[in-house]
Order: C-alpha cells, then sequence, then structure tokens
C-alpha cells in the first residue's frame, strides 16, 4: 500500500524525525488558512512519481499567486493519478540535498540503507549511491557510520545519522517496503528536514497493523472498481485488453499461462492470480470478478491444487456454472483432491482439461469463434 506523502511525513513525525509544518487543502480557498508566511511550497499529493517534472510542485509569492496555482494544481493528472489534494509548505532555503531510505533486499535477505550525497529526482542513476546492509540486532553507530560515508561532519553528521536511525526505527515497526526520504534536506542554518517523503506498506503486514486499519480502500484510487475490489478481496488482478479472462493460482503460473495462451493466439483480457491457499468463496469472488469484465469471452482456468484444494475450487465452479450456464468456461485442474474435484465437475457437466496446452488451444479456439460471432447473434 502506497502512503500520499502527507501521511508519509506524519509517520516520520510521529518517530522524531524532523519535517516541515505543513497544512493540506482540497479547495484553493482554503489556502487563506495558511499562516505559514509566504513564499509557499505546493504539491500535488498523488500516488505516482515524477511530480516535480510534470510541473506538480510550485512556489507562490503571495495569497493571489498561490490560490491561482491551487486551481490548476488540482486539476492535474500526474502518470494517470489524478491529485487528490494539495500540501502547502513554507518555502525552504536549502544548503544541501541528501537522500536517504530503508528497504529490503532480497538478495542479501535483510533491510538496508540507500543513501546518496545527493537528493532530487533521478536519484537512482547517480553513481554516489551507498547501499549497506543493515545488521540485527540494530545499533546506532550504523547511523553514524552511514553519515560519515555521506562525508558529513560534526552537528549535521549527528543529525542525519539519527535520522537514519529513527528512519529504520519507524521501517521496522511499521512493518513497511519502503521508508524514503528524498530529498532529506540540510537548511542554510543547518537544520536536517524530511522535505519529501514516500512509504509504502508491506500488504500482508497491513492486518497486524492498527495504524493502517481501514486505509487500503481509499489508498486504490488509481486501479479499476474491478481491480480495487479484488485489491480488498486480497486477489492480485491486472486488466487487459484481450478476450480470455486467466485466472490461476499463483504469480508464475499465472504468467506461464498468459504466454501460454499469446504463444497460441489467443488475447489475454486479464491478469488475476487467486493466491496459494483459495477457498471456495475466495474463487467464486474470483470468477465473478473475470466475468463482469464485457471484454472477456472465455474463462480459463488453471489451478494446481497444494495449499489450494481442488475440490473447493470445484465447488466455486459449480456454484458458478448454476448461476451462469452460459458462460464459455475452460478448466484445467490438477493436485489435492483432484479425484473428489473431477466427481463433482462431472455431475454439473463441465470438462475437465488435464493437458494445459490442451486447454489453452481450446480457450483461444472458442475465444477466436466468439471474436467472429456478431454480439446480437451471440446474446440470442
Amino acid at each position: 500500500m502506497n502512503l500520499y506523502e502527507y501521511e508519509a511525513k506524519r509517520i516520520f513525525e510521529a518517530g522524531g524525525i524532523p519535517v516541515p509544518p505543513a497544512f493540506r487543502i482540497t479547495k484553493p480557498e482554503e489556502l487563506a488558512k495558511v499562516h505559514f508566511g509566504y513564499p509557499l511550497t505546493l504539491k500535488c499529493q498523488v500516488m505516482s512519481g515524477g511530480r516535480g517534472k510534470a510541473g506538480g510542485i510550485k512556489f507562490a509569492k503571495d495569497l493571489e499567486e498561490g490560490m491561482a496555482l491551487a486551481k490548476d494544481l488540482l486539476k492535474l493528472e500526474i502518470k494517470g493519478s489524478k491529485t487528490e489534494s494539495l500540501l502547502v509548505e513554507p518555502k525552504m532555503a536549502i544548503a544541501k540535498e541528501l537522500y536517504l531510505a530503508v528497504t529490503l533486499d532480497r538478495e542479501k535477505g535483510c533491510p538496508i540503507f540507500i543513501a546518496s550525497a545527493e537528493g532530487g529526482i533521478e536519484i537512482e542513476s547517480s553513481h554516489n549511491v551507498l547501499t549497506e546492509p543493515i545488521p540485527y540486532p540494530y545499533h546506532s553507530y550504523v547511523g553514524r557510520n552511514l553519515a560519515a560515508k555521506l562525508g558529513l561532519t560534526g552537528a549535521v553528521m549527528a543529525k542525519v545519522a539519527d535520522i537514519a536511525n529513527k528512519l529504520y526505527k519507524v521501517f521496522e515497526s511499521k512493518d513497511l517496503d519502503l521508508a524514503e526520504i528524498n530529498p532529506l534536506v540540510i537548511t542554510k542554518g543547518d537544520d536536517v528536514v524530511a522535505l519529501d517523503g514516500k512509504i509504502i506498506v508491506n500488504d500482508d503486514s497491513i492486518g497486524r497493523q492498527p495504524s493502517f486499519k481501514g486505509w487500503m480502500e481509499a489508498h486504490l484510487v488509481d486501479m479499476s472498481p474491478r481491480e480495487r475490489r479484488a485489491k480488498l478481496a486480497d486477489l492480485n488482478l491486472v486488466e487487459l485488453d484481450g478476450n480470455i479472462g486467466i485466472l490461476c493460482n499463483g504469480a508464475g503460473l499465472t504468467m506461464a499461462t498468459m504466454d501460454m495462451v499469446k504463444a497460441f493466439g489467443g488475447q489475454p483480457g486479464n491478469f488475476l492470480d487467486a493466491g496459494g491457499g483459495s477457498d471456495q468463496k475466495k474463487t467464486l469472488a474470483a470468477l465473478e470478478l473475470v466475468n463482469e469484465n464485457p471484454k472477456v469471452d472465455v474463462i480459463l482456468l488453471n489451478i494446481l491444487g497444494g495449499i489450494t484444494a481442488c475440490d473447493e475450487v470445484a465447488g466455486a465452479l459449480v456454484d458458478f456454472m448454476k448461476k451462469y450456464p452460459e458462460r464459455q468456461m475452460v478448466v484445467r485442474l490438477r493436485g489435492n483432491n483432484q479425484d473428489i474435484a473431477e466427481k463433482m465437475l462431472a455431475q454439473s457437466g463441465l470438462k475437465l482439461y488435464p493437458d494445459l496446452e490442451e486447454a489453452v488451444k481450446e480457450a483461444v479456439s472458442r475465444s477466436k469463434q466468439a471474436a467472429k460471432t456478431p454480439a446480437c447473434a451471440a446474446k440470442a
């Protein structure tokens, strides 16, 4: 779950990391309530990156200019992400910009610091980026060593080290995938402040983080309605332009099935990974989501039953076909409780395709036939 900048900064501030004073507005006239003094910085609150390059950050010298800018910024869409609000802050006198982040390194199997003596956009292309594995248990010297490697000295080094230590504590305590400050600025008065912030919360941890309870739905604004519903149901759905709805369990199996559909001349209408432990209720919800897509003519279901029991999937299929007997469905089920599933589906009249290649060819064939059939004839 991606957080907005203003939410990330609230979490940073609660963790003891200095942030600028800020006020969030949703209407231009609300700018009159801001009493930080001018000039002010107005920043679009969007989920996508590249905000600065896209004109999503502006500076206002007075209220009149600020209201005019706010009106334009609130209409701005950046990489498909609509501006929900603006964060208003005093314009800071910056002496130096740094970059600081904590994330997971899956190859090393541990969290790492990523830091640079440069901040700003496209920092990933810089040749001066440090990556430092974070030891467990954590010690405060890690932050000091990192600040020293950035070439900092004296009071500024101590402040940056303290922020690094606190950023890691936020990362660990909130179950985050990423905690990023870009830029972390040193002001002309030698204060060190998180001028911007990005947080990605690990989706699997939200249930054990009371502070994020109920946040998920409000942070899916850039998804289609079906993709949003899928996310809330713990299903991974990406809608595409083809007419074969694909439902599998496991991202790798879903991708492989999509590749095979393409290889045989078909066009996937979606990517839907129902996960490794889908029960009858969850599988039925997944089928409903794929079925609702008006572009989909055929549903191809490919399930390998490990944690997921084939009879649970079969139960969902039986219920689904009772409700939608006209739906074109090609089913491959292999694995745990496969024999029970086969008996259940035989009674429902739904044919099983044990061989994946055969199932894919059948789905592609039906999809091409459906594409040739006029819509009115298909409905008749």
